[in-house]
């Protein structure tokens, strides 16, 4: 008999509000030092698929909920052929709401994401390679790092809704809750549609002791000099009186113990209003002030209150499908997307086995741009090398390009810009 697992409470809203401009697709990548061999990378995740439950499942409609089954079907590795966080049609999928891509030196997991967050696809990327170089023949020493194994029985608590878990009943209306409408960034849709990736890499150890040495953690750092790009590119010698507002996902695991693979993080909007000349100082100290507010564990619990207190609701329950999902994309469009500028996710340090890190460059993340969010950030740091990625669906790259050029001034570091050069004129 198949298992079936219900939605988490984020990934019901992914499965509403996905549409064409709005992929919810999220990739997470490693850069190995050697070519990728197909087969073996097959074979790897033949072995891997098994390890992780809540992944390998396909999505049946339910008259209230969707919900996910047991996937037996084979997922088949695949070659690149296309831009970053394309749609995922299961139907061309096996079923399967995930990918495994490879090309020449990089491996990348497209997930979408009522799957799992940033944390859960991590971990499968990490036992994914950890198994590809086992299976290369190399000697991998791992430390009590169970997920690496893939024999290994999965935990309850690897498969729990933690929301669920950790939601406390309140007699406060969270849907009262007035949202405030952030600064929106205009562009010139790509033709044929498409996502643009750009990467810097620069040292994670440089730029942490430049924040230290500043009396702010990276995240602080990296989202003031993504506001102040903002502000001087869209905002600085026109007529205003609007807000930037950053998204910045927090992992509750920090906060709340869980080790659950499924989707369990909260979004913080860190606001900086602009009417009139505004410095980096002045942002740095708004941001750091409030990203710091807004990640105590007071504050996130009321956000899985939020989150959960909807579909608590007895009306809400008993409520056709259809109906909720109009409901949530209503939400989405006029409160989610509305109420942000763009949204930054950074995963931090990869903690990865010192043997498995020989083998490995650099990791990635993109994080999908939507319609009005058309450019997104993420960012993550394995072997020292941080790499800070944008995914962009419009030909306008001036914010990208002076956040850059402000991140090298100010700490005097090198960084390494690539991209996947699509739209671009050669």
């Amino acid at each position: 008999m198949s298992k079936w697992y219900k939605v988490d409470n984020a990934g019901k809203v992914f499965h509403a509000v996905t549409e064409a401009s709005n992929s919810s697709v999220y990739r997470v990548s490693v850069l190995m030092k050697d070519m990728v061999d197909e087969e073996i990378l097959q074979e790897a995740l033949d072995h891997v698929i098994k390890r992780f439950p809540t992944l390998a499942v396909k999505v049946r409609k339910g008259i209230f909920w969707d919900f996910m089954e047991s996937n037996e079907e084979k997922l088949s590795v695949q070659q690149e052929t296309t831009y970053p966080c394309h749609p995922i049609h299961p139907k061309e999928n096996n079923g399967y709401l995930f990918k495994v891509l490879y090309f020449n030196k990089r491996i990348a997991v497209e997930i979408f994401h009522s799957l799992t967050d940033g944390t859960g696809a991590v971990e499968f990327l990490k036992t994914l390679i950890y198994q590809y170089l086992t299976l290369q023949g190399e000697e991998i020493e791992v430390d009590g790092d169970a997920l690496l194994f893939s024999d290994q029985v999965p935990s309850k608590y690897e498969t729990e809704d933690s929301f669920e878990k950790y939601y406390q009943k309140s007699t406060r209306n969270y849907l009262q809750d007035k949202v405030q409408r952030a600064f929106q960034i205009k562009g010139t849709p790509f033709d044929p549609k498409g996502v643009n990736v750009i990467h810097g890499v620069i040292s994670a150890s440089a730029l942490n002791n430049f924040a230290k040495q500043k009396g702010m953690s990276v995240t602080e750092f990296i989202t003031a000099v993504l506001i102040h790009a903002i502000y001087s590119e869209t905002m600085k010698y026109g007529v205003y009186n609007e807000n930037i507002t950053i998204a910045l996902p927090a992992n509750l695991r920090r906060k709340f113990p869980s080790i659950t693979l499924r989707n369990f993080f909260s979004v913080v909007n860190v606001r900086v209003d602009v009417s009139g000349e505004i410095t980096l100082e002045d942002i740095i100290k708004t941001v750091s002030e409030q990203l710091r507010s807004k990640t105590d564990r007071q504050h996130l619990q009321d956000g899985i209150n939020r989150h959960v207190q909807l579909q608590k609701s007895l009306k809400t329950r008993i409520v056709p499908l259809s109906i909720k999902y109009h409901a949530m994309r209503y939400g989405f469009r006029h409160y989610g997307e509305l109420a942000k500028t763009l949204t930054l996710t950074n995963l931090g340090s990869i903690n990865l086995p010192d043997s498995m890190k020989n083998y490995i460059e650099r990791m990635e993340v993109v994080l999908y741009p939507t319609k009005n969010s058309p450019i997104n950030c993420g960012v993550s740091s394995v072997n020292d090398q941080m790499t800070i990625t944008f995914a962009r669906s419009i030909v306008e790259s001036e914010i990208i390009k002076s956040f850059f050029s402000q991140l090298s001034r100010l700490t005097d570091l090198n960084v390494e810009v690539y991209s996947n050069n699509w739209g671009e004129t050669k």
